[in-house]
């Protein structure tokens, strides 16, 4: 079948316009006109993404009754519990926001469902079985939740607030949770709807920061606040690997997650890079996307999510070396099952 192309042509005036601007080549001008990036400061910011462009994360609906709701489990020492997603995604979007916690010493806990035995979301009989006899009073979901209406229902009627964070399509109805972050929803101004479930959770994560800040938390504890952008290394891995357009918010997260990764890689990472056999040199997108990604998401889907949670959030250099051979181990193995199904087919 012979392809057959279709080539764009933006009104020159238009293109030489903006190529003047910015002080570009034509060919990328006319690149960003095709992409409807016209406003010079518009075009300015897609080439060179900046943390100092982000818009503020306290414009996301619910986002001021979750942060109240966190703290307040913190201060009272309540069991919190994390209920994560066995994707990358949802597996850097758990490690964030526990490293977050444990910084500020909550009783913090989670869980990666196994996708064999328990399937996808917070379920009821995870709530009746596991979160109740736990002794967990706040569930927060990452990258799931959304859908989750038995599970949430059961976990209000035994007196455990949930805390929805996903990026998912909304249904009609919502869930009866404390709060809801999805930018989805219709009713949240926050135009964050690109975000992958780490940007709702990194959102979230800044919003606790801001707030802290104004209380005069971190003053107290000697200005010791912590450098978000050093979580921006899993930030930029779950979301390249959930494949979500790389505009906004999100094209500003992969850009500092790739400085970091370029500077100060984490040690489940730099086993990642080793067994990959990635030589010394910049990380870029397609590295995150074909070479780290498949090796994460082949624990969740072949055996249990947790342990690729593990390797990204451990500081031991031996405890990543030898998960990262498991993982390796197991994406080998996934793509030999890949290969029979589609020779059977």
């Amino acid at each position: 079948m012979q392809k057959k192309w279709h080539i764009l042509s933006p009104d020159p005036e238009q293109v030489s316009t903006l190529a003047d601007s910015l002080g570009c080549q034509q060919a990328v001008a006319t690149a960003l006109v095709n992409r409807c990036i016209c406003d010079p400061d518009q075009a300015a910011a897609f080439l060179k993404p900046s943390l100092a462009h982000i818009r503020s994360p306290l414009v996301m609906k619910d986002v001021d009754c979750a942060v109240e709701r966190i703290l307040l489990a913190v201060r009272r020492g309540e069991k919190v519990l994390i209920f994560g997603d066995y994707d990358m995604d949802g597996i850097t979007a758990t490690a964030i926001l526990l490293e977050f916690l444990v910084y500020l010493d909550a009783d913090v806990h989670y869980h990666i469902p196994n996708r064999l035995t328990e399937g996808y979301g917070l379920t009821r009989d995870y709530v009746e079985k596991r979160a109740i006899p736990d002794g967990i009073c706040l569930i927060i979901t990452v990258d799931c939740g959304i859908s989750s209406f038995d599970a949430v229902s059961a976990a209000r009627r035994a007196g455990i607030d949930v805390i929805i964070t996903d990026h998912h399509e909304t249904p009609p109805l919502m869930p009866d949770a404390f709060a809801i972050l999805n930018p989805k929803q219709p009713d949240c101004p926050s135009g964050f709807s690109w975000l992958a479930g780490v940007g709702v959770a990194f959102n979230l994560i800044m919003a606790l920061r801001k707030r802290l800040r104004d209380e005069g938390f971190w003053s107290a504890r000697g200005g010791l606040e912590p450098n978000l952008k050093a979580a921006c290394d899993l930030v930029a891995l779950g979301t390249v690997a959930d494949m979500v357009p790389l505009v906004e918010e999100n094209r500003i997260y992969v850009k500092a997650g790739l400085e970091v990764l370029a500077s100060n890689v984490r040690p489940g990472v730099k086993a990642l890079l080793d067994v990959c056999n990635i030589p010394n040199r910049p990380l870029d997108t397609r590295d995150l996307a074909f070479k780290l990604a498949p090796r994460v998401n082949a624990a969740g889907r072949l055996r249990d999510g947790s342990i690729a949670l593990r390797l990204l959030t451990t500081s031991s250099t031996e405890t990543a070396q030898a998960i990262a051979k498991e993982l390796n181990q197991e994406n080998t193995r996934r793509q030999k099952i890949g290969n029979r199904g589609i020779q059977a087919g």
